[in-house]
């Protein structure tokens, strides 16, 4: 389990940080642009907190409806469902609209007879023996190899003051560094004989409600490129907390 006011998961009485919080620490040393550009955002934009607030009730409801469509109702993962109005604050039906082919592939790819296959994992926490730990949207089949997966989904064109542009996949390299990380933290699980199936590349699925979603992939190389970036992160992260992970859980 995680504790959200700690930024810790919780597993066997030891205390594995998060992805999340290794990479918030370390943005700074690392990718000083990303914070630069968000304090120019910020300076532009006077309701940016509702706005960034309003962007991750978005995501979570994104995921929700795309859990729906893959599962029904019956999906035992806590889906966290949306009352009408914001449904239509958000304008989540366009977005899953034009998400369906993506999730007719993924169906293709990972059910049989209308069953999931077992490796089909959605939001299922991972645990490394290094002292980290996460959940990853989903781990999947996607194009004959088996990803770790994430949704983005960009601000409804029905906001005010914004323009149909397509997102830079520059404006993810944190989102690829998070599920570089996951995808360690799994294929070391595999070297190790607790899990079966080794993941070979990376999905990044930006979704939008005017247009279909840039389903971005990174391919094993990438992948492995991104997963040494996150390792520096890592030891940096424990370096500037003065820490040695995983510990025990802190009372």
């Amino acid at each position: 389990m995680v504790h959200p006011t700690s930024g810790f998961y919780i597993k066997d009485d030891k205390e594995y940080v998060s992805v999340s919080s290794i990479l918030g620490r370390t943005v700074e040393l690392f990718n000083p642009n990303k914070l630069k550009g968000l304090e120019i955002w910020r300076q532009m934009e006077p309701n940016w907190r509702e706005v960034m607030e309003g962007a991750q009730r978005r995501g979570t409801i994104v995921h929700s409806e795309v859990e729906i469509a893959l599962f029904g109702d019956s999906k035992k993962h806590g889906l966290d469902y949306a009352q009408m109005d914001e449904i239509i604050k958000y304008n989540i039906h366009e977005y899953v609209n034009y998400l369906q082919p993506v999730i007719e592939l993924i169906k293709k790819e990972n059910f049989e007879n209308g069953v999931s296959r077992p490796s089909l994992l959605i939001e299922e926490e991972l645990f490394c023996h290094l002292g980290y730990a996460g959940t990853a949207d989903a781990r999947l089949h996607w194009e004959g190899e088996y990803s770790i997966w994430d949704w983005k989904s960009v601000r409804s064109y029905k906001e005010p003051n914004v323009k149909k542009k397509p997102k830079s996949i520059g404006h993810y390299k944190e989102a690829e560094i998070q599920i570089a990380a996951y995808a360690l933290a799994h294929n070391l699980a595999v070297k190790r004989g607790e899990l079966d199936t080794e993941i070979t590349q990376g999905v990044i699925c930006i979704c939008y409600d005017w247009r279909e979603p840039h389903v971005h992939v990174l391919n094993k190389q990438e992948l492995k490129a991104a997963a040494q970036e996150f390792i520096e992160r890592f030891k940096a992260y424990c370096s500037l907390e003065n820490i040695t992970l995983p510990r025990e859980v802190q009372q």
